[in-house]
Formats: C-alpha cells, sequence, structure tokens
C-alpha cells in the first residue's frame, strides 16, 4: 500500500513538457518591461524648483516691526532695477523656508527661483539673504535679488543622493555623508537648475574612503551651457563620502576653534552676558 502511495506521488512529480515560446517569451519580456520604464520616466516633466507666491506693496509710513505684528514678513527686491519693498504672508513663506517639520532653514530657500506677484507686475529673483530665529522657526526679513537672463547669478544648489539602499558600501557598514550640501553655481540662462540628484548606488567603501567629486557631477549640468560650477573650485572637491567611521578616530577640536552657531552679524552670542554684568573672560 504504501509502495503503490509513492509511486502515485512520483508519478504526479514528472516534469511537464518546456514549451520553446514560453521560455523565449519569459526571456524578452524585461527588455520590453525596461524599455517601457525607461520610456514612462523620459517622458515625465522637468523637475523644476521655481515657487510662485504672492506679495503685497510694502505700505508707506509702516516699520518693519508693525508688519511683524501683522502676522506678515518684510522684503526688499534689489539689483538691476530700482528698489521695491514688498510683504509677504507670513505661514506662506515660512512654509517655503522651513521644508521640514523640525528643519533649520531649508537650503533650497536660497537655491531656487521666485517669481514675485505683485499687483500687475512679477519679479522673478533668487534669496540673497534673510533674518531668522537662532533656534525656532521663524523669518522676520527677507532680501532679494533679480535674475536677469544673460547677466550672471550666483546661487548655491542644494545636494540630494539617490540609490543609498543599493549603494555596496553603505551594504558593508559605511556611512555615506554629504560633505558640500549645497555648489555654488553660475547661471546665466532663464531657469535656476533644481537640486543636484546624485546617485551613490556604485560607490564602494575603498580606503580610506570612497568619493565622489565635483569632476563627477558635470554630467548633471544643463547641456546647453547655462550653467557652471563656481570658479572658486577645482573640481576635485568631495561632494559625497562614503567611509567606515571606525577607521577616523575621534580627533579634538583646535584652540582657537568657533562654534559657528553663535555667530551673527554684530559678533557672538553671549550665554551670560545680558548688557549689564561684564563679560566672562577666560583665565590663563
Amino acid at each position: 500500500m504504501g509502495a503503490s502511495r509513492g509511486f502515485a506521488r512520483k508519478k504526479y512529480n514528472i516534469r511537464r513538457v518546456d514549451y520553446p515560446w514560453q521560455d523565449q517569451i519569459e526571456t524578452d519580456s524585461w527588455k520590453f518591461l525596461h524599455q517601457e520604464m525607461i520610456d514612462h520616466f523620459k517622458s515625465q516633466p522637468q523637475h523644476d524648483s521655481t515657487v510662485h507666491i504672492r506679495a503685497q506693496t510694502w505700505p508707506r509710513f509702516t516699520m518693519s516691526q508693525q508688519i511683524l505684528e501683522a502676522n506678515r514678513v518684510p522684503a526688499l527686491i534689489s539689483r538691476y532695477g530700482s528698489e521695491r519693498r514688498v510683504v509677504f504672508d507670513k505661514d506662506e513663506i515660512t512654509r517655503i523656508a522651513f521644508d521640514e517639520p523640525q528643519g533649520h532653514l531649508s537650503h533650497l530657500f536660497k537655491g531656487r527661483l521666485f517669481r514675485i506677484h505683485v499687483d500687475d507686475w512679477i519679479e522673478e529673483c533668487i534669496v540673497a539673504d534673510c533674518s531668522t530665529h537662532a533656534v525656532e522657526q521663524e523669518i522676520y526679513f527677507v532680501k532679494f535679488e533679480r535674475h536677469v537672463p544673460g547677466n550672471l547669478t550666483r546661487v548655491p544648489i542644494p545636494v540630494a543622493l539617490s540609490g543609498i539602499w543599493g549603494c555596496p558600501g553603505y551594504q558593508k557598514g559605511g556611512f555615506v555623508d554629504i560633505a558640500m550640501p549645497t555648489v555654488m553655481c553660475e547661471v546665466v540662462g532663464n531657469h535656476i537648475p533644481p537640486p543636484f540628484l546624485v546617485d551613490v548606488g556604485d560607490l564602494q567603501l575603498d580606503d580610506p574612503y570612497g568619493k565622489i567629486t565635483l569632476s563627477d557631477m558635470k554630467s548633471l549640468l544643463p547641456k546647453d551651457g547655462t550653467v557652471r560650477f563656481g570658479r572658486e573650485y577645482s573640481l576635485d572637491e568631495d561632494v559625497v563620502m562614503c567611509y567606515d567611521p571606525k577607521k577616523f578616530p575621534e580627533m579634538p577640536l583646535p584652540a582657537d576653534y568657533e562654534d559657528p552657531n553663535f555667530v551673527h552679524r554684530g559678533g557672538r552670542y553671549h550665554l551670560t552676558y545680558t548688557g549689564f554684568w561684564p563679560k566672562q573672560t577666560t583665565r590663563s
């Protein structure tokens, strides 16, 4: 009885006939699917970081403090023409400046083109400077500069990563770090390029570390030649690094190191000095 069951089980495990047309379709199907995926992504619209925002004319005889109390943000537009003073909605410009829930001022805030709609005119500008709170997500003032096609505009373009989960160095336990969060670029075209999307899918954990330099990112620049890297670069600067943290021991900070988070336009923030008590001095 057991032998008959074993024979029946073996009978139903007999391999079926392989059809040649089925093997051919399974082999060629991936090529068609891959080409469809490429065509799909090529048909997608080009990435553009341009922001359209509405503003109002700065009311006459109104101080900036009064504008801030009215839940608005004052701004100045200069360069290539007469100065214009405008006022933005505080909630709207705060969402653009702080695009992360618990993050600091976004790098993209100073690396994109703003089309400011005021009444019956439009200004194309970039953010040259801004005044924000040291800790809280609050913005007090924004200075814009016009971007005129044909004239040189220096813009810090942010750097973003892709393919980190497939990075061989990351899979071996290495850290993938951005050494240059922004790259200063010189733009003469109509548009400001979107953030550089650096693919780290082939980055290895070399000795002492794997890296992607500016020279490796030349292919990310527009083909029309309207954007180039800043002339202060030698193109050998490291943009992305993949390293093993265990191979880099901790080094003490130099004696003259100053924390940049405590630096402001007028000098440095003092934790205990409020203008009444004397400043603390270091003893030798």
